[in-house]
C-alpha cells in the first residue's frame, strides 16, 4: 500500500509542479535547461518538424541523438504549441520518478523503500529537465527503464537501451551491465559460448543505432559541437563524479555500511582511497570554464574553495570518501542479493564515468540524474534481508539528500521561475 502512494503520489506531485511552472511561468532563458531548450533543441524540433518525411539527421543544432527531437517534431508538425511539448517532458520527467520509486522497492523488497526516489524527484535536474524541452530526463528513463528489465529478468533491456542510445548516444555506458546480468543469470550449465552470444545480443540494437549515427555524423556527434564536447578527454571527470558518488552515496551508507569496510580484506578500502586521491591529484581540477571544468552547484563551491597547484581541496578531500562509498555500497549489494544486480549497478557506475570522461566537458548535469537513480538502487539491493534499522537508517539517508536536493533547486529552479515571471 505504502509502495502504491510513494510510486503514484510523487510523480503525481512532480507532474502537477512542473505544469504549474510550465502553463504560468516565463518563457525566456531563465535556466540552463531553459537557455537549451530555446537556443538548441527547439531549433532543431522544429526544424526536423519542416522537414517531415526526410528531416536531416546529418547536422543540426544539437550535440545529442536525435530521437528526442523526432518524437517532438511529430505534434509540431500537427501544429502542438509549445506548452504541449513541454507537458511532454513534464510527463517523461513523473515517469522516471514513478520507474526509480517501484524499482527501488522491488529490488528491497520493502514498499517503504519506493521513498529512495524522493531525492531525484525535487533534484533541480529533473526539475528544470521536466519544465524545459533537453534529452537529460528522457535519456536518463530509457537507460534506466533497461536496467530496471534486465535486474528484475524481463525481456526488452536491450531494446530499451537502443531507444536511449537514439535520444543520447553516450547511454552506451549501461551497455556492459546489461551484458553482464545476461552472462550471469543464465540458466545453470548454459555453457560459455551462449553466454557470450547472449550478453552481445542484449548489447547490439544500441551499438547498431551508436554505429548508424556515428556513420551520418562522420564521428560521436553531430558536427556543429565537435569543438565543444569531443576535442579531447575531461581527466577532471574521474574525481569530480567520485566526489557527487560522496555527497549522493554517503547518506546511503549506514553504520552498518561503514562497519563493513572495516572488517573487509584491507587491501579494498586503501585501493579505494588510494584511487580517489590520485584521480583528485594527478591532473588539474580546479574551476576552470576553458578547460571544461564548469557547470552546476559543485563546481561553484569548488570555484570558492582553496586550491593547491590547481588541484581542488574540495575534490582532493570528496573522492577518497566516494570512492569508500561506493565501495560499501557495492559490496553491501553483492552480499544481499548474489544474483550480480550489485555488481551490475557498480559497472554502470563506473561506465557512467568512463564515457563522461570521454567528453571535454565535465558538467554536473552528465552524472547528477543517473547517479540519483543508480545510488539509492544499491541501497535498495543492500539491505534486502537486513533488520528494521538498516531499512529506516536508508530511508533517512534518503529524507536529508532529498531535502538537500530541495534546497538545490529553490535558488536553481523556484527563484528564475518566480523572478522571471510575467
Amino acid at each position: 500500500m505504502m509502495r502504491g502512494r510513494a510510486s503514484v503520489a510523487v510523480p503525481c506531485l512532480v507532474l502537477g509542479l512542473c505544469t504549474v511552472a510550465i502553463l504560468l511561468g516565463p518563457t525566456g532563458d531563465v535556466t540552463s535547461e531553459a537557455y537549451d531548450q530555446n537556443q538548441h533543441h527547439l531549433l532543431v524540433i522544429r526544424s526536423f518538424a519542416g522537414q517531415w518525411p526526410t528531416p536531416d539527421l546529418r547536422d543540426y543544432q544539437s550535440a545529442t541523438a536525435p530521437l528526442w527531437h523526432l518524437v517532438q517534431s511529430v505534434p509540431v508538425a500537427l501544429g502542438v504549441p509549445l506548452a504541449g511539448l513541454r507537458l511532454l517532458a513534464a510527463v517523461t520527467g513523473a515517469a522516471l520518478v514513478m520507474l526509480a520509486a517501484r524499482t527501488a522497492a522491488g529490488l528491497g523488497g520493502d514498499p517503504r523503500l519506493a521513498w529512495l526516489a524522493a531525492p531525484i524527484a525535487v533534484s533541480p535536474y529533473l526539475l528544470s529537465g521536466s519544465i524545459w524541452i533537453t534529452t537529460d530526463v528522457p535519456a536518463t528513463l530509457a537507460v534506466a527503464a533497461a536496467l530496471a528489465a534486465s535486474l528484475a529478468a524481463r525481456t526488452g533491456g536491450g531494446w530499451l537501451l537502443a531507444i536511449g542510445a537514439g535520444i543520447r548516444q553516450t547511454t552506451l555506458w549501461m551497455a556492459p551491465s546489461l551484458a553482464l546480468l545476461r552472462w550471469v543469470r543464465a540458466p545453470h550449465g548454459t555453457r560459455s559460448m551462449e553466454r557470450m552470444r547472449a550478453a552481445i545480443a542484449v548489447m547490439m540494437p544500441a551499438l547498431i543505432v551508436v554505429g548508424v549515427l556515428a556513420w551520418l555524423w562522420g564521428g560521436l556527434m553531430p558536427p556543429a559541437y565537435r569543438d565543444l564536447h569531443d576535442r579531447g578527454m575531461n581527466m577532471a571527470t574521474p574525481a569530480f563524479t567520485l566526489a557527487l558518488i560522496a555527497l549522493i552515496g554517503v547518506p546511503f551508507v549506514t553504520l552498518r555500511g561503514a562497519r563493513d569496510l572495516l572488517v573487509m580484506p584491507r587491501i579494498l578500502p586503501v585501493a579505494a582511497v588510494l584511487l580517489g586521491v590520485l584521480a583528485a591529484s594527478i591532473v588539474p581540477t580546479a574551476y576552470d570554464q576553458d578547460a571544461g571544468r564548469w557547470g552546476g552547484p559543485l563546481w561553484t563551491v569548488i570555484r570558492q574553495s582553496p586550491v593547491v597547484a590547481d588541484r581542488s581541496s574540495v575534490l582532493l578531500l570528496l573522492a577518497p570518501v566516494g570512492a569508500l562509498a561506493l565501495l560499501a555500497l557495492v559490496k553491501r549489494a553483492h552480499e544481499a542479493q548474489r544474483g550480480g544486480a550489485g555488481l551490475a549497478i557498480g559497472l554502470a557506475v563506473l561506465g557512467l564515468m568512463a564515457v563522461n570522461t570521454a567528453n571535454s566537458q565535465c558538467w554536473e548535469r552528465y552524472a547528477d540524474l543517473p547517479l540519483l537513480v543508480l545510488l539509492p538502487w544499491l541501497a535498495a539491493v543492500g539491505v534486502r534481508g537486513h533488520d528494521e534499522r538498516e531499512r529506516r537508517g536508508v530511508l533517512a539517508g534518503a529524507l536529508v539528500l532529498g531535502l538537500v536536493q530541495a534546497g538545490l533547486s529553490v535558488p536553481m529552479v523556484l527563484m528564475p521561475l518566480v523572478t522571471a515571471a510575467p
